[in-house]
């Protein structure tokens, strides 16, 4: 609305508030009170300036154009961790040419998708480290905003599988058992042993 058309209004408004006020206080049977048509009219027109001092400020930042983000850095591939080892950072970065500034969020799913997942709050940074406290597997990807004022553009990174699996058993080392030839040299060994511990002694001859 432009100011002409504000003041014209506000005149309208001044008059109908006098009119009004005259009629009630020309008919007091009626319960109209002046001082509440005079609350009344004075409400609107603080409602009103209130909405005008909005536009002025969203007028006062226009939008502009910004650039979309380009990745240098982008995830993609798949990497296993045994439950509750130390797993590596995800590293991803992008740029504009247009000196807006870059800022990250990282979102995880259950589906192979960089779409439609979890926000991860807190992680706004271009690196992430995936837990590896609960076996599963979950995709990660994340969005590159680039800001100037209030404009902004965007970029979604691929998907990253990180799988997490079980601690393996502890492995036990197996009894080695004999092969046949080992078992037939031993069977020898102690038949030999045997019969000569049950040979006689010659006899020695009578004196």
């Amino acid at each position: 609305m432009s100011k002409e058309e504000e003041t014209v209004k506000n005149k309208w408004l001044k008059k109908g508030m006098v009119v009004l006020t005259i009629g009630c206080m020309a008919l007091p049977m009626t319960g109209c009170k002046a001082e509440k048509i005079f609350d009344k009219v004075l409400e609107k027109s603080d409602s009103k300036k209130e909405e005008n001092t909005e536009e002025e400020k969203k007028e006062a930042e226009p939008e502009v154009p910004v650039e979309k983000p380009q990745w240098t850095t982008d995830l993609s591939g798949s990497v296993t961790y045994t439950k509750d080892t130390e797993a590596e950072a995800l590293q991803v970065e992008a740029t504009a040419s247009d000196n807006g500034t870059i800022s990250y969020q990282w979102y995880k799913s259950l589906t192979n998708t960089n779409g439609g997942g979890t926000v991860i709050e807190g992680e706004t940074s271009n690196t992430f480290t995936p837990p590896t406290n609960e076996a599963g597997t979950v995709y990660y990807y994340v969005v590159a905003i680039n800001t100037i004022g209030s404009s902004t553009n965007r970029v979604t990174s691929e998907t990253m599988e990180v799988i997490v699996s079980e601690a393996a058993p502890e492995e036990t080392t197996p009894e080695e058992t004999p092969t046949e030839g080992e078992a037939a040299e031993g069977e020898a060994a102690e038949g030999s042993e045997t019969t000569e511990e049950t040979t006689p002694a010659e006899e020695q001859p009578a004196e």
